[in-house]
């Protein structure tokens, strides 16, 4: 503990908190916060331990709103008789002070606290959930829960993509168990593709589905395929459906064959016949991130023969001008909708996108010859670039570090309030706040304030130089 947050606590201890303290680690209401800070010193279950949560309180985003959180969890526990020991959960007060979604969830359900034990508190659990709508929606809050805190907790946060797309794999075989139960149908084969598919999922996204099945062989199609549609209606209006709880993911199924115009799902033969026929450039690169439920058969079969479309023996010299023209157009297409680009973590110069694009191209470019790239998780596809000398080591660390920040910043920005964005912010609080929630634990806010825009900087700075010399400069 620095001098400057020993001399807080010694101040709470004596019921003087120091305003000037809370004001320097950039709370934008230290009397308020102050305030907060001396009701929670004086809770029974917490005054004998403001060495744990002062410091970590300070260094989140809203030190003032998490001691309150605090105090109000405390009071909770000990009303139902649950026990609340601080120094059992030292991710606790991060969370509290970072997650305003979280923080409401954990006063609903305050015996859940139990579920930060740890340092870092374990990964959500492994097992196969129960096919039941409102067990999947607290599993899956429960499972941002601790992912949120190891996050906090400073582990590394690579491993928070792949945490939070096994659990949307959990919650979403058991949601299409549920659909298949209550329409009295078989379950088609639910393929991931996006951010799911490659298995780094954002903490708040939509999950891009696809949905293929097997005919029976005596079936009517149009009427195997309308029920097979019904039994899919059903599954998104459950996923989505907002409740006291919270609701389960939005899914989107507009990258299927026809988009939005097309049926909800294609029978096998249907859908291969559809991309060898009609399949665009946009859809190989889509497809690239496709990826079948574990342990199904029926999408990992699908997964296999749609290989070839994806992936050509014959290198294509056009691939990479075809992926510069469409993230141009989705560059353009987002300014005349008015996004300022300069603010998006994804679609903005040197952001997300340029990332994918350019890891996606080398990937069509290549793929055909080398198994080993083909993969829809970009850091793995990154990795595999580098063995194969398909570009310089330096160029591909680059890379991955600026992504994992901008993952890291995106995923920071929506612990907040389980909103779907990658907006970075344009004032200096909330700037502050994301610093905070991304680890930045410097003493004062001014020095979180200014490392955090230099790392934007730098990360948005290398992204754009190598999309521009790789992909937007590219003869091929």
């Amino acid at each position: 503990m620095d001098a400057s947050v020993a001399g807080l606590v010694d101040s709470l201890r004596r019921g003087e908190p120091d305003l000037d303290r809370l004001g320097l680690v950039g709370d934008p209401e230290p009397v308020a916060a102050a305030a907060a800070f001396v009701a929670a010193a004086q809770d029974p279950d917490l005054q004998r331990w403001l060495e744990r949560w002062v410091p970590a309180l300070l260094h989140s985003a809203r030190p003032g709103a998490g001691a309150q959180r605090l105090r109000r969890l405390a009071q909770i526990c000990r009303n139902k008789g649950i026990h609340f020991a601080p120094e059992t959960f030292p991710a606790l007060a991060s969370v509290l002070g970072s997650s305003e979604f979280l923080a409401r969830w954990l006063l609903l359900h305050p015996e859940r606290v139990k579920s930060l034990a740890g340092d870092p508190p374990p990964p959500p659990a492994d097992q196969p959930l129960e096919a039941d709508w409102d067990r999947i929606r607290d599993a899956k809050h429960e499972g941002l829960l601790r992912t949120a805190a190891r996050d906090l907790c400073g582990r590394p946060f690579r491993e928070s993509l792949r945490e939070l797309s096994d659990l949307a794999d959990r919650c979403l075989t058991a949601g299409l168990a549920c659909a298949a139960a209550e329409t009295g149908l078989a379950s088609p084969a639910l393929l991931t593709l996006g951010k799911l598919g490659g298995q780094e999922l954002n903490f708040s996204s939509d999950v891009d589905l696809l949905f293929v099945y097997e005919p029976p062989s005596d079936s009517d199609p149009l009427a195997y395929n309308a029920e097979v549609g019904r039994l899919i209606r059903q599954f998104k209006k459950e996923m989505e459906a907002r409740t006291p709880e919270g609701f389960g993911y939005r899914v989107d199924l507009d990258l299927r064959p026809e988009g939005p115009a097309g049926v909800l799902a294609n029978s096998i033969d249907a859908a291969l016949e559809y991309y060898e026929t009609f399949g665009a450039e946009w859809e190989r690169q889509m497809l690239i991130r496709l990826r079948p439920l574990p342990g199904d058969p029926v999408g990992s079969g699908f997964a296999d023969q749609i290989q070839p479309f994806v992936y050509r023996r014959a290198i294509d010299p056009d691939v990479i001008h075809e992926i510069r023209d469409m993230k141009s157009r989705i560059e353009e297409q987002r300014r005349r909708t008015g996004k300022n680009l300069d603010y998006e973590l994804k679609d903005g110069a040197g952001g997300i996108r340029d990332v994918e694009f350019l890891v996606q191209s080398i990937q069509l470019f290549a793929g055909g010859d080398e198994p080993s790239i083909r993969t829809g998780n970009v850091l793995a596809a990154l990795e595999a670039i580098a063995d194969r000398n398909l570009l310089p080591v330096p160029v591909v660390e680059s890379l991955e570090r600026s992504y994992l920040w901008l993952r890291r910043a995106e995923h920071a920005l929506q612990m907040a309030e389980e909103q779907q964005t990658a907006r970075f912010p344009a004032d200096r609080a909330a700037q502050l706040g994301l610093a905070r929630r991304m680890g930045y634990a410097d003493p004062t806010a001014d020095a979180a304030w200014n490392r955090l825009m230099e790392d934007w900087t730098e990360a948005r700075t290398e992204v754009r130089g190598h999309f521009e010399a790789l992909v937007l400069r590219a003869e091929t």
